[in-house]
């Protein structure tokens, strides 16, 4: 998690387009209270001084102290929108009005209330597997009269969002059965077979219909039943059953499509790298692990 606190040594403040041409208005009119020593316009200059002062500083006070912090993004498919969590605490007794919050193409105006924090969902595209960063977040802020303009530094989260290959069915799904290790019996497994097989302790990916709700109530764990169909059928996604003439990304696509195809059908599956190798498992560890070998490879 990052966790990041703004103070003055990262904020920078200068006059915006209005705020120059408001510069020129003053330099005019203390032109003419000077050569015709009018009283009244220098007042009205003092005043408008003085204004400025008060706007510089409440544009400035308006971002410092803010915390800035990040948590963790949940993995995506190439094509989808990458969600980066960020939350703005404000831990002073003042409000916080228009502060914008940039990043790349992303930017959102924020008005976070005295002593709590805002959650922001920072999208960003992904056009490309593999891990993506988190780009540069700045914060700004015009408010209240729009003459100065306040910013930070660019601020790196170190947060990034592993991006899965886009799944592609490409080619038929590979037949299910006995595999290797998995080998149980040389019997044909129905499809829709349901036969009781025994227990087994609860995995992530489990159905939550085969979970046995009275080991629950008595041992408070649990427990799932296990069919012969689940026990036995299982599928090796190899990636040398794939045309060798199938480009890279597209080899790629079409074992992450198996992957889920094969997480869907409750199988027990394999995924046979060049070099590498994930053992027969099934659930949600065993799919991510799988996926993110395809999406970090090479």
């Amino acid at each position: 998690m990052f966790e990041f606190t703004i103070g003055r040594r990262e904020l920078y403040i200068l006059p915006t387009r209005i705020g120059w041409y408001f510069a020129l208005i003053l330099v005019a009119l203390f032109a003419i209270a000077v050569k015709y020593d009018n009283q009244a316009a220098f007042m009205m200059l003092f005043i408008l001084v003085s204004v400025s002062m008060v706007s510089m500083l409440y544009t400035h006070n308006n971002v410092i102290g803010l915390e800035l912090s990040s948590r963790p993004s949940r993995a995506v498919f190439v094509g989808e929108t990458a969600i980066f969590p960020i939350r703005l605490q404000n831990n002073s007794n003042t409000n916080r009005n228009a502060v914008w919050l940039v990043c790349d193409g992303f930017h959102q105006i924020l008005d976070i209330p005295s002593t709590e924090n805002c959650q922001i969902k920072l999208k960003l595209p992904t056009i490309k597997r593999g891990y993506l960063n988190c780009s540069n977040i700045i914060l700004t802020s015009r408010y209240p009269i729009g003459i100065f303009f306040v910013w930070t530094k660019r601020y790196q989260t170190e947060q990034r969002c592993l991006v899965y290959p886009q799944p592609l069915d490409l080619m038929p799904f590979p037949d299910s059965g006995s595999h290797g290790s998995e080998m149980q019996s040389q019997s044909t497994i129905k499809a829709n077979a349901e036969d009781y097989s025994g227990m087994k302790p609860y995995q992530d990916g489990d159905r939550l219909r085969d979970i046995h709700w009275p080991s629950l109530a008595k041992t408070h764990k649990l427990i799932t039943i296990q069919h012969e169909n689940q026990r036995s059928s299982s599928v090796n996604l190899s990636w040398f059953s794939l045309p060798s003439n199938l480009e890279l990304e597209d080899r790629l696509s079409q074992l992450c499509f198996w992957v889920i195809r094969a997480e869907q059908n409750n199988l027990r599956y394999q995924l046979e790298m060049p070099n590498h190798t994930v053992q027969f498992n099934n659930g949600l560890a065993h799919k991510h692990e799988c996926l993110s070998v395809l999406a970090l490879w090479g």
